[in-house]
């Protein structure tokens, strides 16, 4: 897609309703959709062109329950910027008045209610706790409970030490036994 040439750039979003009711780590998960969202940078921002960082790979469907768990979630940039990596608080989008919003609303977007003990940065019942590289994007932990986790991923673009772009990525792990 070519997109004309602005000096704020464009925000690319994706909405949908909803999460699975039987998610353990959200506060009502059902009434809570998905926001996915891209930035592309403007000439305010950064000259020249950008292209997004690419995830390499798909998450595991399934972790198994007390199993070290060890996840490659690096991305790819094909401008060569730095890139860092952490959790992040997935965004809610879709409701189930408006599953599908068209167009979809735009930023600030409001990040998912999680459920007594859960946060971005804690949210799969693990020890040791699920973490991920900043500078290689390798997820680890080991789960120890069973049940349904949504968790969020960031990868922030830096060019030059400026920050130009940050995409999130939010899936949900089953731990089974």
């Amino acid at each position: 897609i070519n997109l004309p040439v602005n000096a704020q750039g464009y925000d690319i979003t994706y909405q949908r309703c909803c999460r699975n009711p039987s998610i353990v780590n959200l506060d009502t998960p059902e009434d809570q959709g998905a926001t996915f969202t891209t930035h592309v940078p403007g000439t305010s921002e950064t000259s020249g062109n950008n292209s997004s960082a690419v995830f390499e790979n798909f998450p595991p469907v399934a972790l198994c329950l007390d199993a070290e768990f060890y996840f490659d979630h690096s991305a790819v940039d094909d401008d060569g910027d730095s890139l860092v990596y952490t959790f992040c608080a997935p965004m809610q989008g879709g409701s189930t008045t408006q599953p599908a919003p068209q167009p979809p609303t735009g930023p600030p977007y409001n990040t998912v209610n999680w459920d007594t003990g859960f946060n971005s940065g804690y949210p799969i019942t693990s020890n040791p706790a699920m973490a991920i590289d900043e500078a290689t994007g390798f997820i680890t932990g080991t789960a120890t409970a069973l049940g349904q986790y949504v968790i969020g991923v960031c990868v922030s673009e830096y060019r030059d030490g400026v920050l130009i772009n940050t995409s999130n990525r939010d899936f949900q792990f089953n731990v089974t036994l």
